[in-house]
């Protein structure tokens, strides 16, 4: 069975919620009317659960970092991803870790030729955990600027 953890609403079953560093650093994107990324901008109706945690790492900043706990065998992360929104960063660039170990990059560059906001984008997916808890860990850092709209969890 699968369970959504919301940016917002968190852990469908649990009611765990994520947690986001640094504190101060984050907007709910789905009422930031003074983010350039914003309703007005964004389908909200597309959103999982009609929310999206916002976020923009620059060089010398802290780590901006989601973390998920959840029990189960896979997990899959879902985004929202902006291409060329004027004054925006929009490359995104993430690393996603399970249980301290580093797994993979995520990596989009802004393209002129896609839809301005994309939905639910699959940004990592893991499969074959052993079925036990586990921590999630979401993080933007490093040379380049990079945009986070992160929308959903989902595990089974």
């Amino acid at each position: 069975m699968n369970r959504t953890v919301d940016d917002q609403n968190g852990d469908s079953v649990t009611g765990a919620m994520p947690s986001y560093l640094p504190d101060g650093g984050w907007a709910q994107g789905s009422q930031c009317m003074t983010c350039n990324i914003h309703p007005g901008l964004v389908d909200v109706s597309q959103a999982i659960e009609q929310t999206w945690h916002d976020s923009t790492y620059h060089p010398g900043q802290p780590d901006r970092v989601i973390t998920v706990s959840f029990t189960g065998t896979a997990v899959y992360v879902y985004n929202l991803i902006a291409n060329n929104v004027q004054y925006t960063t929009t490359l995104t660039n993430l690393s996603f870790s399970i249980d301290g170990t580093y797994i993979q990059q995520f990596t989009h560059a802004p393209d002129s030729n896609e839809a301005q906001i994309l939905y639910s984008v699959a940004v990592f997916s893991h499969t074959g955990l052993s079925n036990q808890p586990h921590t999630l860990e979401i993080r933007a850092n490093g040379p380049s600027a990079s945009l986070i709209l992160f929308d959903a969890a989902i595990y089974t």
